[in-house]
């Protein structure tokens, strides 16, 4: 009979197997502050401030007291933040969309999104449920800033059959693809206005007591607000404005590109741009704002009091960006340097090259629970990184892949799959080491000792008494922790007697590379992608990012 192949699926299957096998056999975790992994496939980990379960790279789950982030292979299968009232998670990098939320009058709404074929909503207020399906149509509640949205078809679908995708991608694709998303018909309000369109955004008529808007494109357009704007547009090139300020009136002609100016009857603000956006220049006295670009986007030079900035760019060779209590530099793009400062906070992000990154925050008045009063944190990309804390928390890791830094999600969920060398020193004493993918692994403190090799033994000592030794799976075993004493033969449980160790392990603080250190809590500057507890504070906004990344640099 010929061999049978193990494919990859069958191959992970295994993998889980045992890594749950071995979660099921593993002896009671040494201390207040429980830590307990197997190889790099399953991690568990409890402190006061939350409890963290990995089985690699298939599920994480982080609880927070009452709130949850979960994940599995993202940013492909899923993550998921759940707070009290809210649940969403997120798919295929973004473009699944669900929320669950129930308000705090005991009202529920659901929503549902896979973009861009599909939307659909139930709420308990039956006015409220929705359901569209592209290239068909229909009607949706609360997208794109309107209440309601009702569209009938969208024929430029069509074009793909005449002209079918390529891959890579070309012009006429792309052209199609934008053709796709012009409805037919579209009916839409929020609030008191109210406006219909065909093949939008060409053709609209929309009003409301104090509005009224109508687009012919490319022949006409005019918008008109009661007391704050009125605008016409002839031919998309030549545009007329005027904005109602509260004891002024703003005006803006443009011929687009070659000519435009902007002024106010009081002559407090007045600029001009040729061959827009590539040459202007003008000056607000309300703010004492004087802004050139010649020629935008080389060489910029603005500066203002109220709000302060000051912006000096020559590209490529140098710039900077302050604006009140932040500034940006860069001196070519081999060096780009952003901080923030402010009464609370001092922080300062520093990379060179791209690849090598330097991190420093400190806190001048209350501590941070999650970086301590002054943090610190380098990274040559994809060697190594390393942080520590004013608290004793030092962590080493040596590779160091992910063009990013995120240590609650995908640091937590795949970095141990490339690790080399892992070094961890805890705020209580306690310290972890890893090599070669956690082949061997061991965390020791002054009274307790832990060691594992896959497969092969795991030892444990904890106030001078062996606790733990196995070998090859548990299948020969001597067990001695708060349950009591005994010796597993062929994995056979058989009793000892005596009196059960007594372990108090190390104290509950804070960790590096956990939770503690996680983007979380509330800081909200921090460089990552994943922003952790931060995130939860996001569910009702920022429907439109594809990776779920919260906060980026890049």
């Amino acid at each position: 009979m010929p061999p049978v192949s193990r494919t990859p699926v069958t191959l992970i299957r295994s993998l889980i197997f045992i890594a749950v096998a071995i979660v099921s056999l593993r002896s009671g975790a040494f201390g207040a502050q429980s830590y307990d992994w197997w190889w790099v496939f399953y991690e568990h980990e409890t402190t006061k401030r939350f409890v963290s379960d990995t089985v690699r790279p298939f599920f994480l789950r982080n609880t927070y007291g009452d709130r949850v982030f979960e994940a599995s292979l993202m940013p492909i299968v899923y993550w998921k933040y759940k707070t009290p009232r809210t649940t969403e998670w997120k798919s295929l990098f973004g473009l699944v969309d669900s929320v669950d939320h129930r308000h705090r009058s005991g009202l529920h709404d659901y929503d549902f999104a896979f973009f861009p074929f599909l939307y659909w909503g139930h709420s308990s207020d039956q006015k409220e449920n929705y359901f569209m399906f592209w290239p068909f149509g229909r009607r949706v509640y609360n997208k794109l800033g309107q209440d309601r949205i009702d569209t009938v078809l969208f024929p430029g679908f069509a074009l793909f059959f005449l002209y079918p995708p390529t891959w890579p991608v070309s012009w006429t694709t792309l052209g199609i693809l934008v053709l796709s998303f012009i409805p037919l018909y579209v009916d839409y309000e929020n609030r008191q206005y109210q406006a219909w369109g065909i093949l939008w955004p060409l053709i609209q008529r929309g009003a409301n007591p104090k509005r009224d808007d109508v687009r012919v494109l490319p022949f006409y357009a005019h918008s008109y607000k009661k007391d704050r704007y009125d605008a016409y547009n002839v031919l998309l090139l030549f545009n007329y404005t005027k904005v109602y300020l509260r004891d002024d009136v703003q005006k803006t002609l443009f011929v687009l590109p070659f000519y435009g100016r902007r002024w106010n009857e009081s002559d407090k603000v007045n600029s001009s741009t040729l061959l827009w956006p590539f040459f202007s220049w003008g000056y607000d006295r309300g703010s004492g704002a004087f802004e050139v670009n010649f020629p935008w986007p080389l060489v910029q030079y603005h500066d203002s009091l109220s709000p302060f900035v000051k912006k000096r760019i020559f590209f490529p060779f140098y710039g900077l960006y302050e604006r009140e209590h932040q500034r940006t530099r860069f001196i070519t793009p081999l060096y780009i340097s952003l901080q923030k400062f402010n009464r609370r906070l001092e922080s300062e992000y520093n990379f060179y090259a791209l690849i090598f990154w330097h991190f420093k925050r400190d806190y001048k008045l209350a501590s941070s629970p999650v970086y301590g009063k002054s943090w610190r944190y380098w990274k040559l990309w994809p060697l190594f990184q390393y942080e520590y804390d004013d608290r004793g928390n030092v962590a080493f890791n040596m590779l160091s892949i992910l063009p990013f830094r995120d240590p609650d999600g995908y640091e937590r969920l795949y970095q141990p799959f490339w690790t080399l060398f892992e070094y961890r020193r805890l705020a209580d004493g306690e310290k972890r080491l890893g090599l070669l993918l956690r082949l061997y692994y061991q965390r020791w403190g002054d009274d307790f000792l832990y060691i594992k090799v896959p497969f092969l033994i795991s030892y444990g000592r904890a106030h001078g008494r062996i606790t733990e030794l196995s070998v090859l799976l548990s299948m020969f075993a001597y067990i001695n922790d708060e349950r009591g004493r005994y010796v597993r033969l062929f994995w056979i449980p058989v009793g000892l007697g005596g009196a059960a160790i007594a372990v108090d392990g190390a104290a509950d603080t804070p960790t590096l590379g956990a939770t503690a250190w996680a983007p979380g809590g509330g800081f909200d500057d921090d460089i990552v992608f994943h922003r952790g507890v931060e995130g939860f504070d996001a569910l009702s906004r920022d429907r439109a990012n594809l990776y779920g990344y919260r906060h980026a640099v890049f």
